[in-house]
């Protein structure tokens, strides 16, 4: 009897670690959410609603312009409180009061260009460029630095930047890592991760995933599935080929008819659909979460004013008051 009573004793303990460690393995995941720089500012009230949805970290977006003459303005006194090192530095501090790990990830954006078209002609037209945004860069990494914020993000969808001037990539990163010790990351779009050639001196592979995942419009879960199934295979082998989990430093899908066809389009309209949403996060879920390779996403976009946020109609990224809420809500419990 005593000896069964034992051995009955060790499979508690033995099952009892087995299910910590589950626990703790999914807890490493990142359940993250883009968390948009406000108009004004927050208080803990605008944080709750994040904590509520069991995500474990947010993504601040402090932007860049450039201009013209080459040059990148931030922390402007036109830009939203959010977006300015004021603001970034109060947000830092809101969130992780209420126990979430940032990822800083200061990003350029053109008002009528697509960021990884950018080049220039000449030299001394790349070196101006390169100046300021190393500048800019640097500016919220001493941010990030100071407030022992968990990940950076280098730069955002800078396909023909990253292939021009490898150089410049180069010494930026190394100035970066003798700086910063958190985990240093870059966010390459869906289409030209595979491009990239600073991988093995990243903590992580960042990837926008907005990834085609249907060439229908109002597709089932079935065929959503399949279109990740896809995908993963490419991404589980070039995971395995730097050995480093891949997050997607973006990932979203808009609550309308087609938005699985080309996830990235934000101009286009259609018809409302808060299920194919809702379907695209579940296959994503299904097919990606239980991956070892796979580091977790951050959900594009989350606004502070949750309550006035999305809803029925909204054909915007947030899932906020929409079905897709209440899947991500559900997954991320689990």
């Amino acid at each position: 009897m005593r000896t069964k009573l034992l051995y009955r004793g060790l499979i508690v303990v033995v099952l009892t670690f087995a299910i910590s460690l589950t626990y703790a393995q999914d807890n490493l995941k990142i359940k993250g959410l883009s968390f948009v720089g406000s108009s004004s500012p927050i208080d803990n009230a605008d944080v709750a609603p994040i904590v509520t949805m069991n995500a474990n970290w947010v993504t601040l977006m402090p932007y860049g312009f450039v201009g013209k003459n080459g040059m990148v303005t931030y922390n402007s006194k036109w830009q939203w409180w959010g977006e300015k090192e004021e603001g970034v530095k109060e947000t830092i501090e809101l969130c992780k009061a209420s126990g979430l790990k940032i990822m800083l990830k200061p990003q350029i954006w053109m008002m009528s260009a697509y960021t990884g078209d950018y080049k220039l002609s000449n030299e001394q037209e790349w070196e101006i460029f390169e100046k300021s945004y190393a500048a800019f860069i640097f500016s919220f990494l001493e941010i990030a630095i100071a407030h022992d914020v968990e990940m950076f993000c280098i730069g955002t969808e800078w396909r023909e930047f990253v292939k021009a001037r490898p150089e410049f990539w180069n010494e930026l990163i190394k100035k970066a890592k003798l700086k910063y010790k958190g985990d240093l990351t870059y966010a390459a779009n869906w289409d030209d991760y595979q491009a990239v050639p600073f991988w093995e001196q990243m903590d992580i592979i960042g990837v926008n995933g907005y990834f085609p995942i249907s060439i229908s419009a109002k597709p089932d879960l079935k065929e959503l599935t399949m279109g990740w199934d896809v995908h993963k295979k490419t991404l589980s082998a070039f995971a395995k080929k730097y050995d480093r989990k891949i997050v997607f430093t973006e990932i979203g899908y808009r609550s309308m008819e087609g938005a699985t066809v080309k996830p990235w389009e934000h101009n286009t309209r259609s018809k409302f659909s808060a299920e194919i949403q809702h379907n695209a996060y579940k296959a994503l879920f299904n097919v990606l979460w239980e991956e070892e390779w796979f580091g977790g996403m951050f959900i594009w976009k989350w606004y502070h004013n949750h309550e006035s946020q999305g809803g029925n109609g909204d054909l915007d990224f947030t899932p906020q008051n929409k079905l897709a809420e209440k899947t991500i809500r559900s997954f991320w419990s689990k």
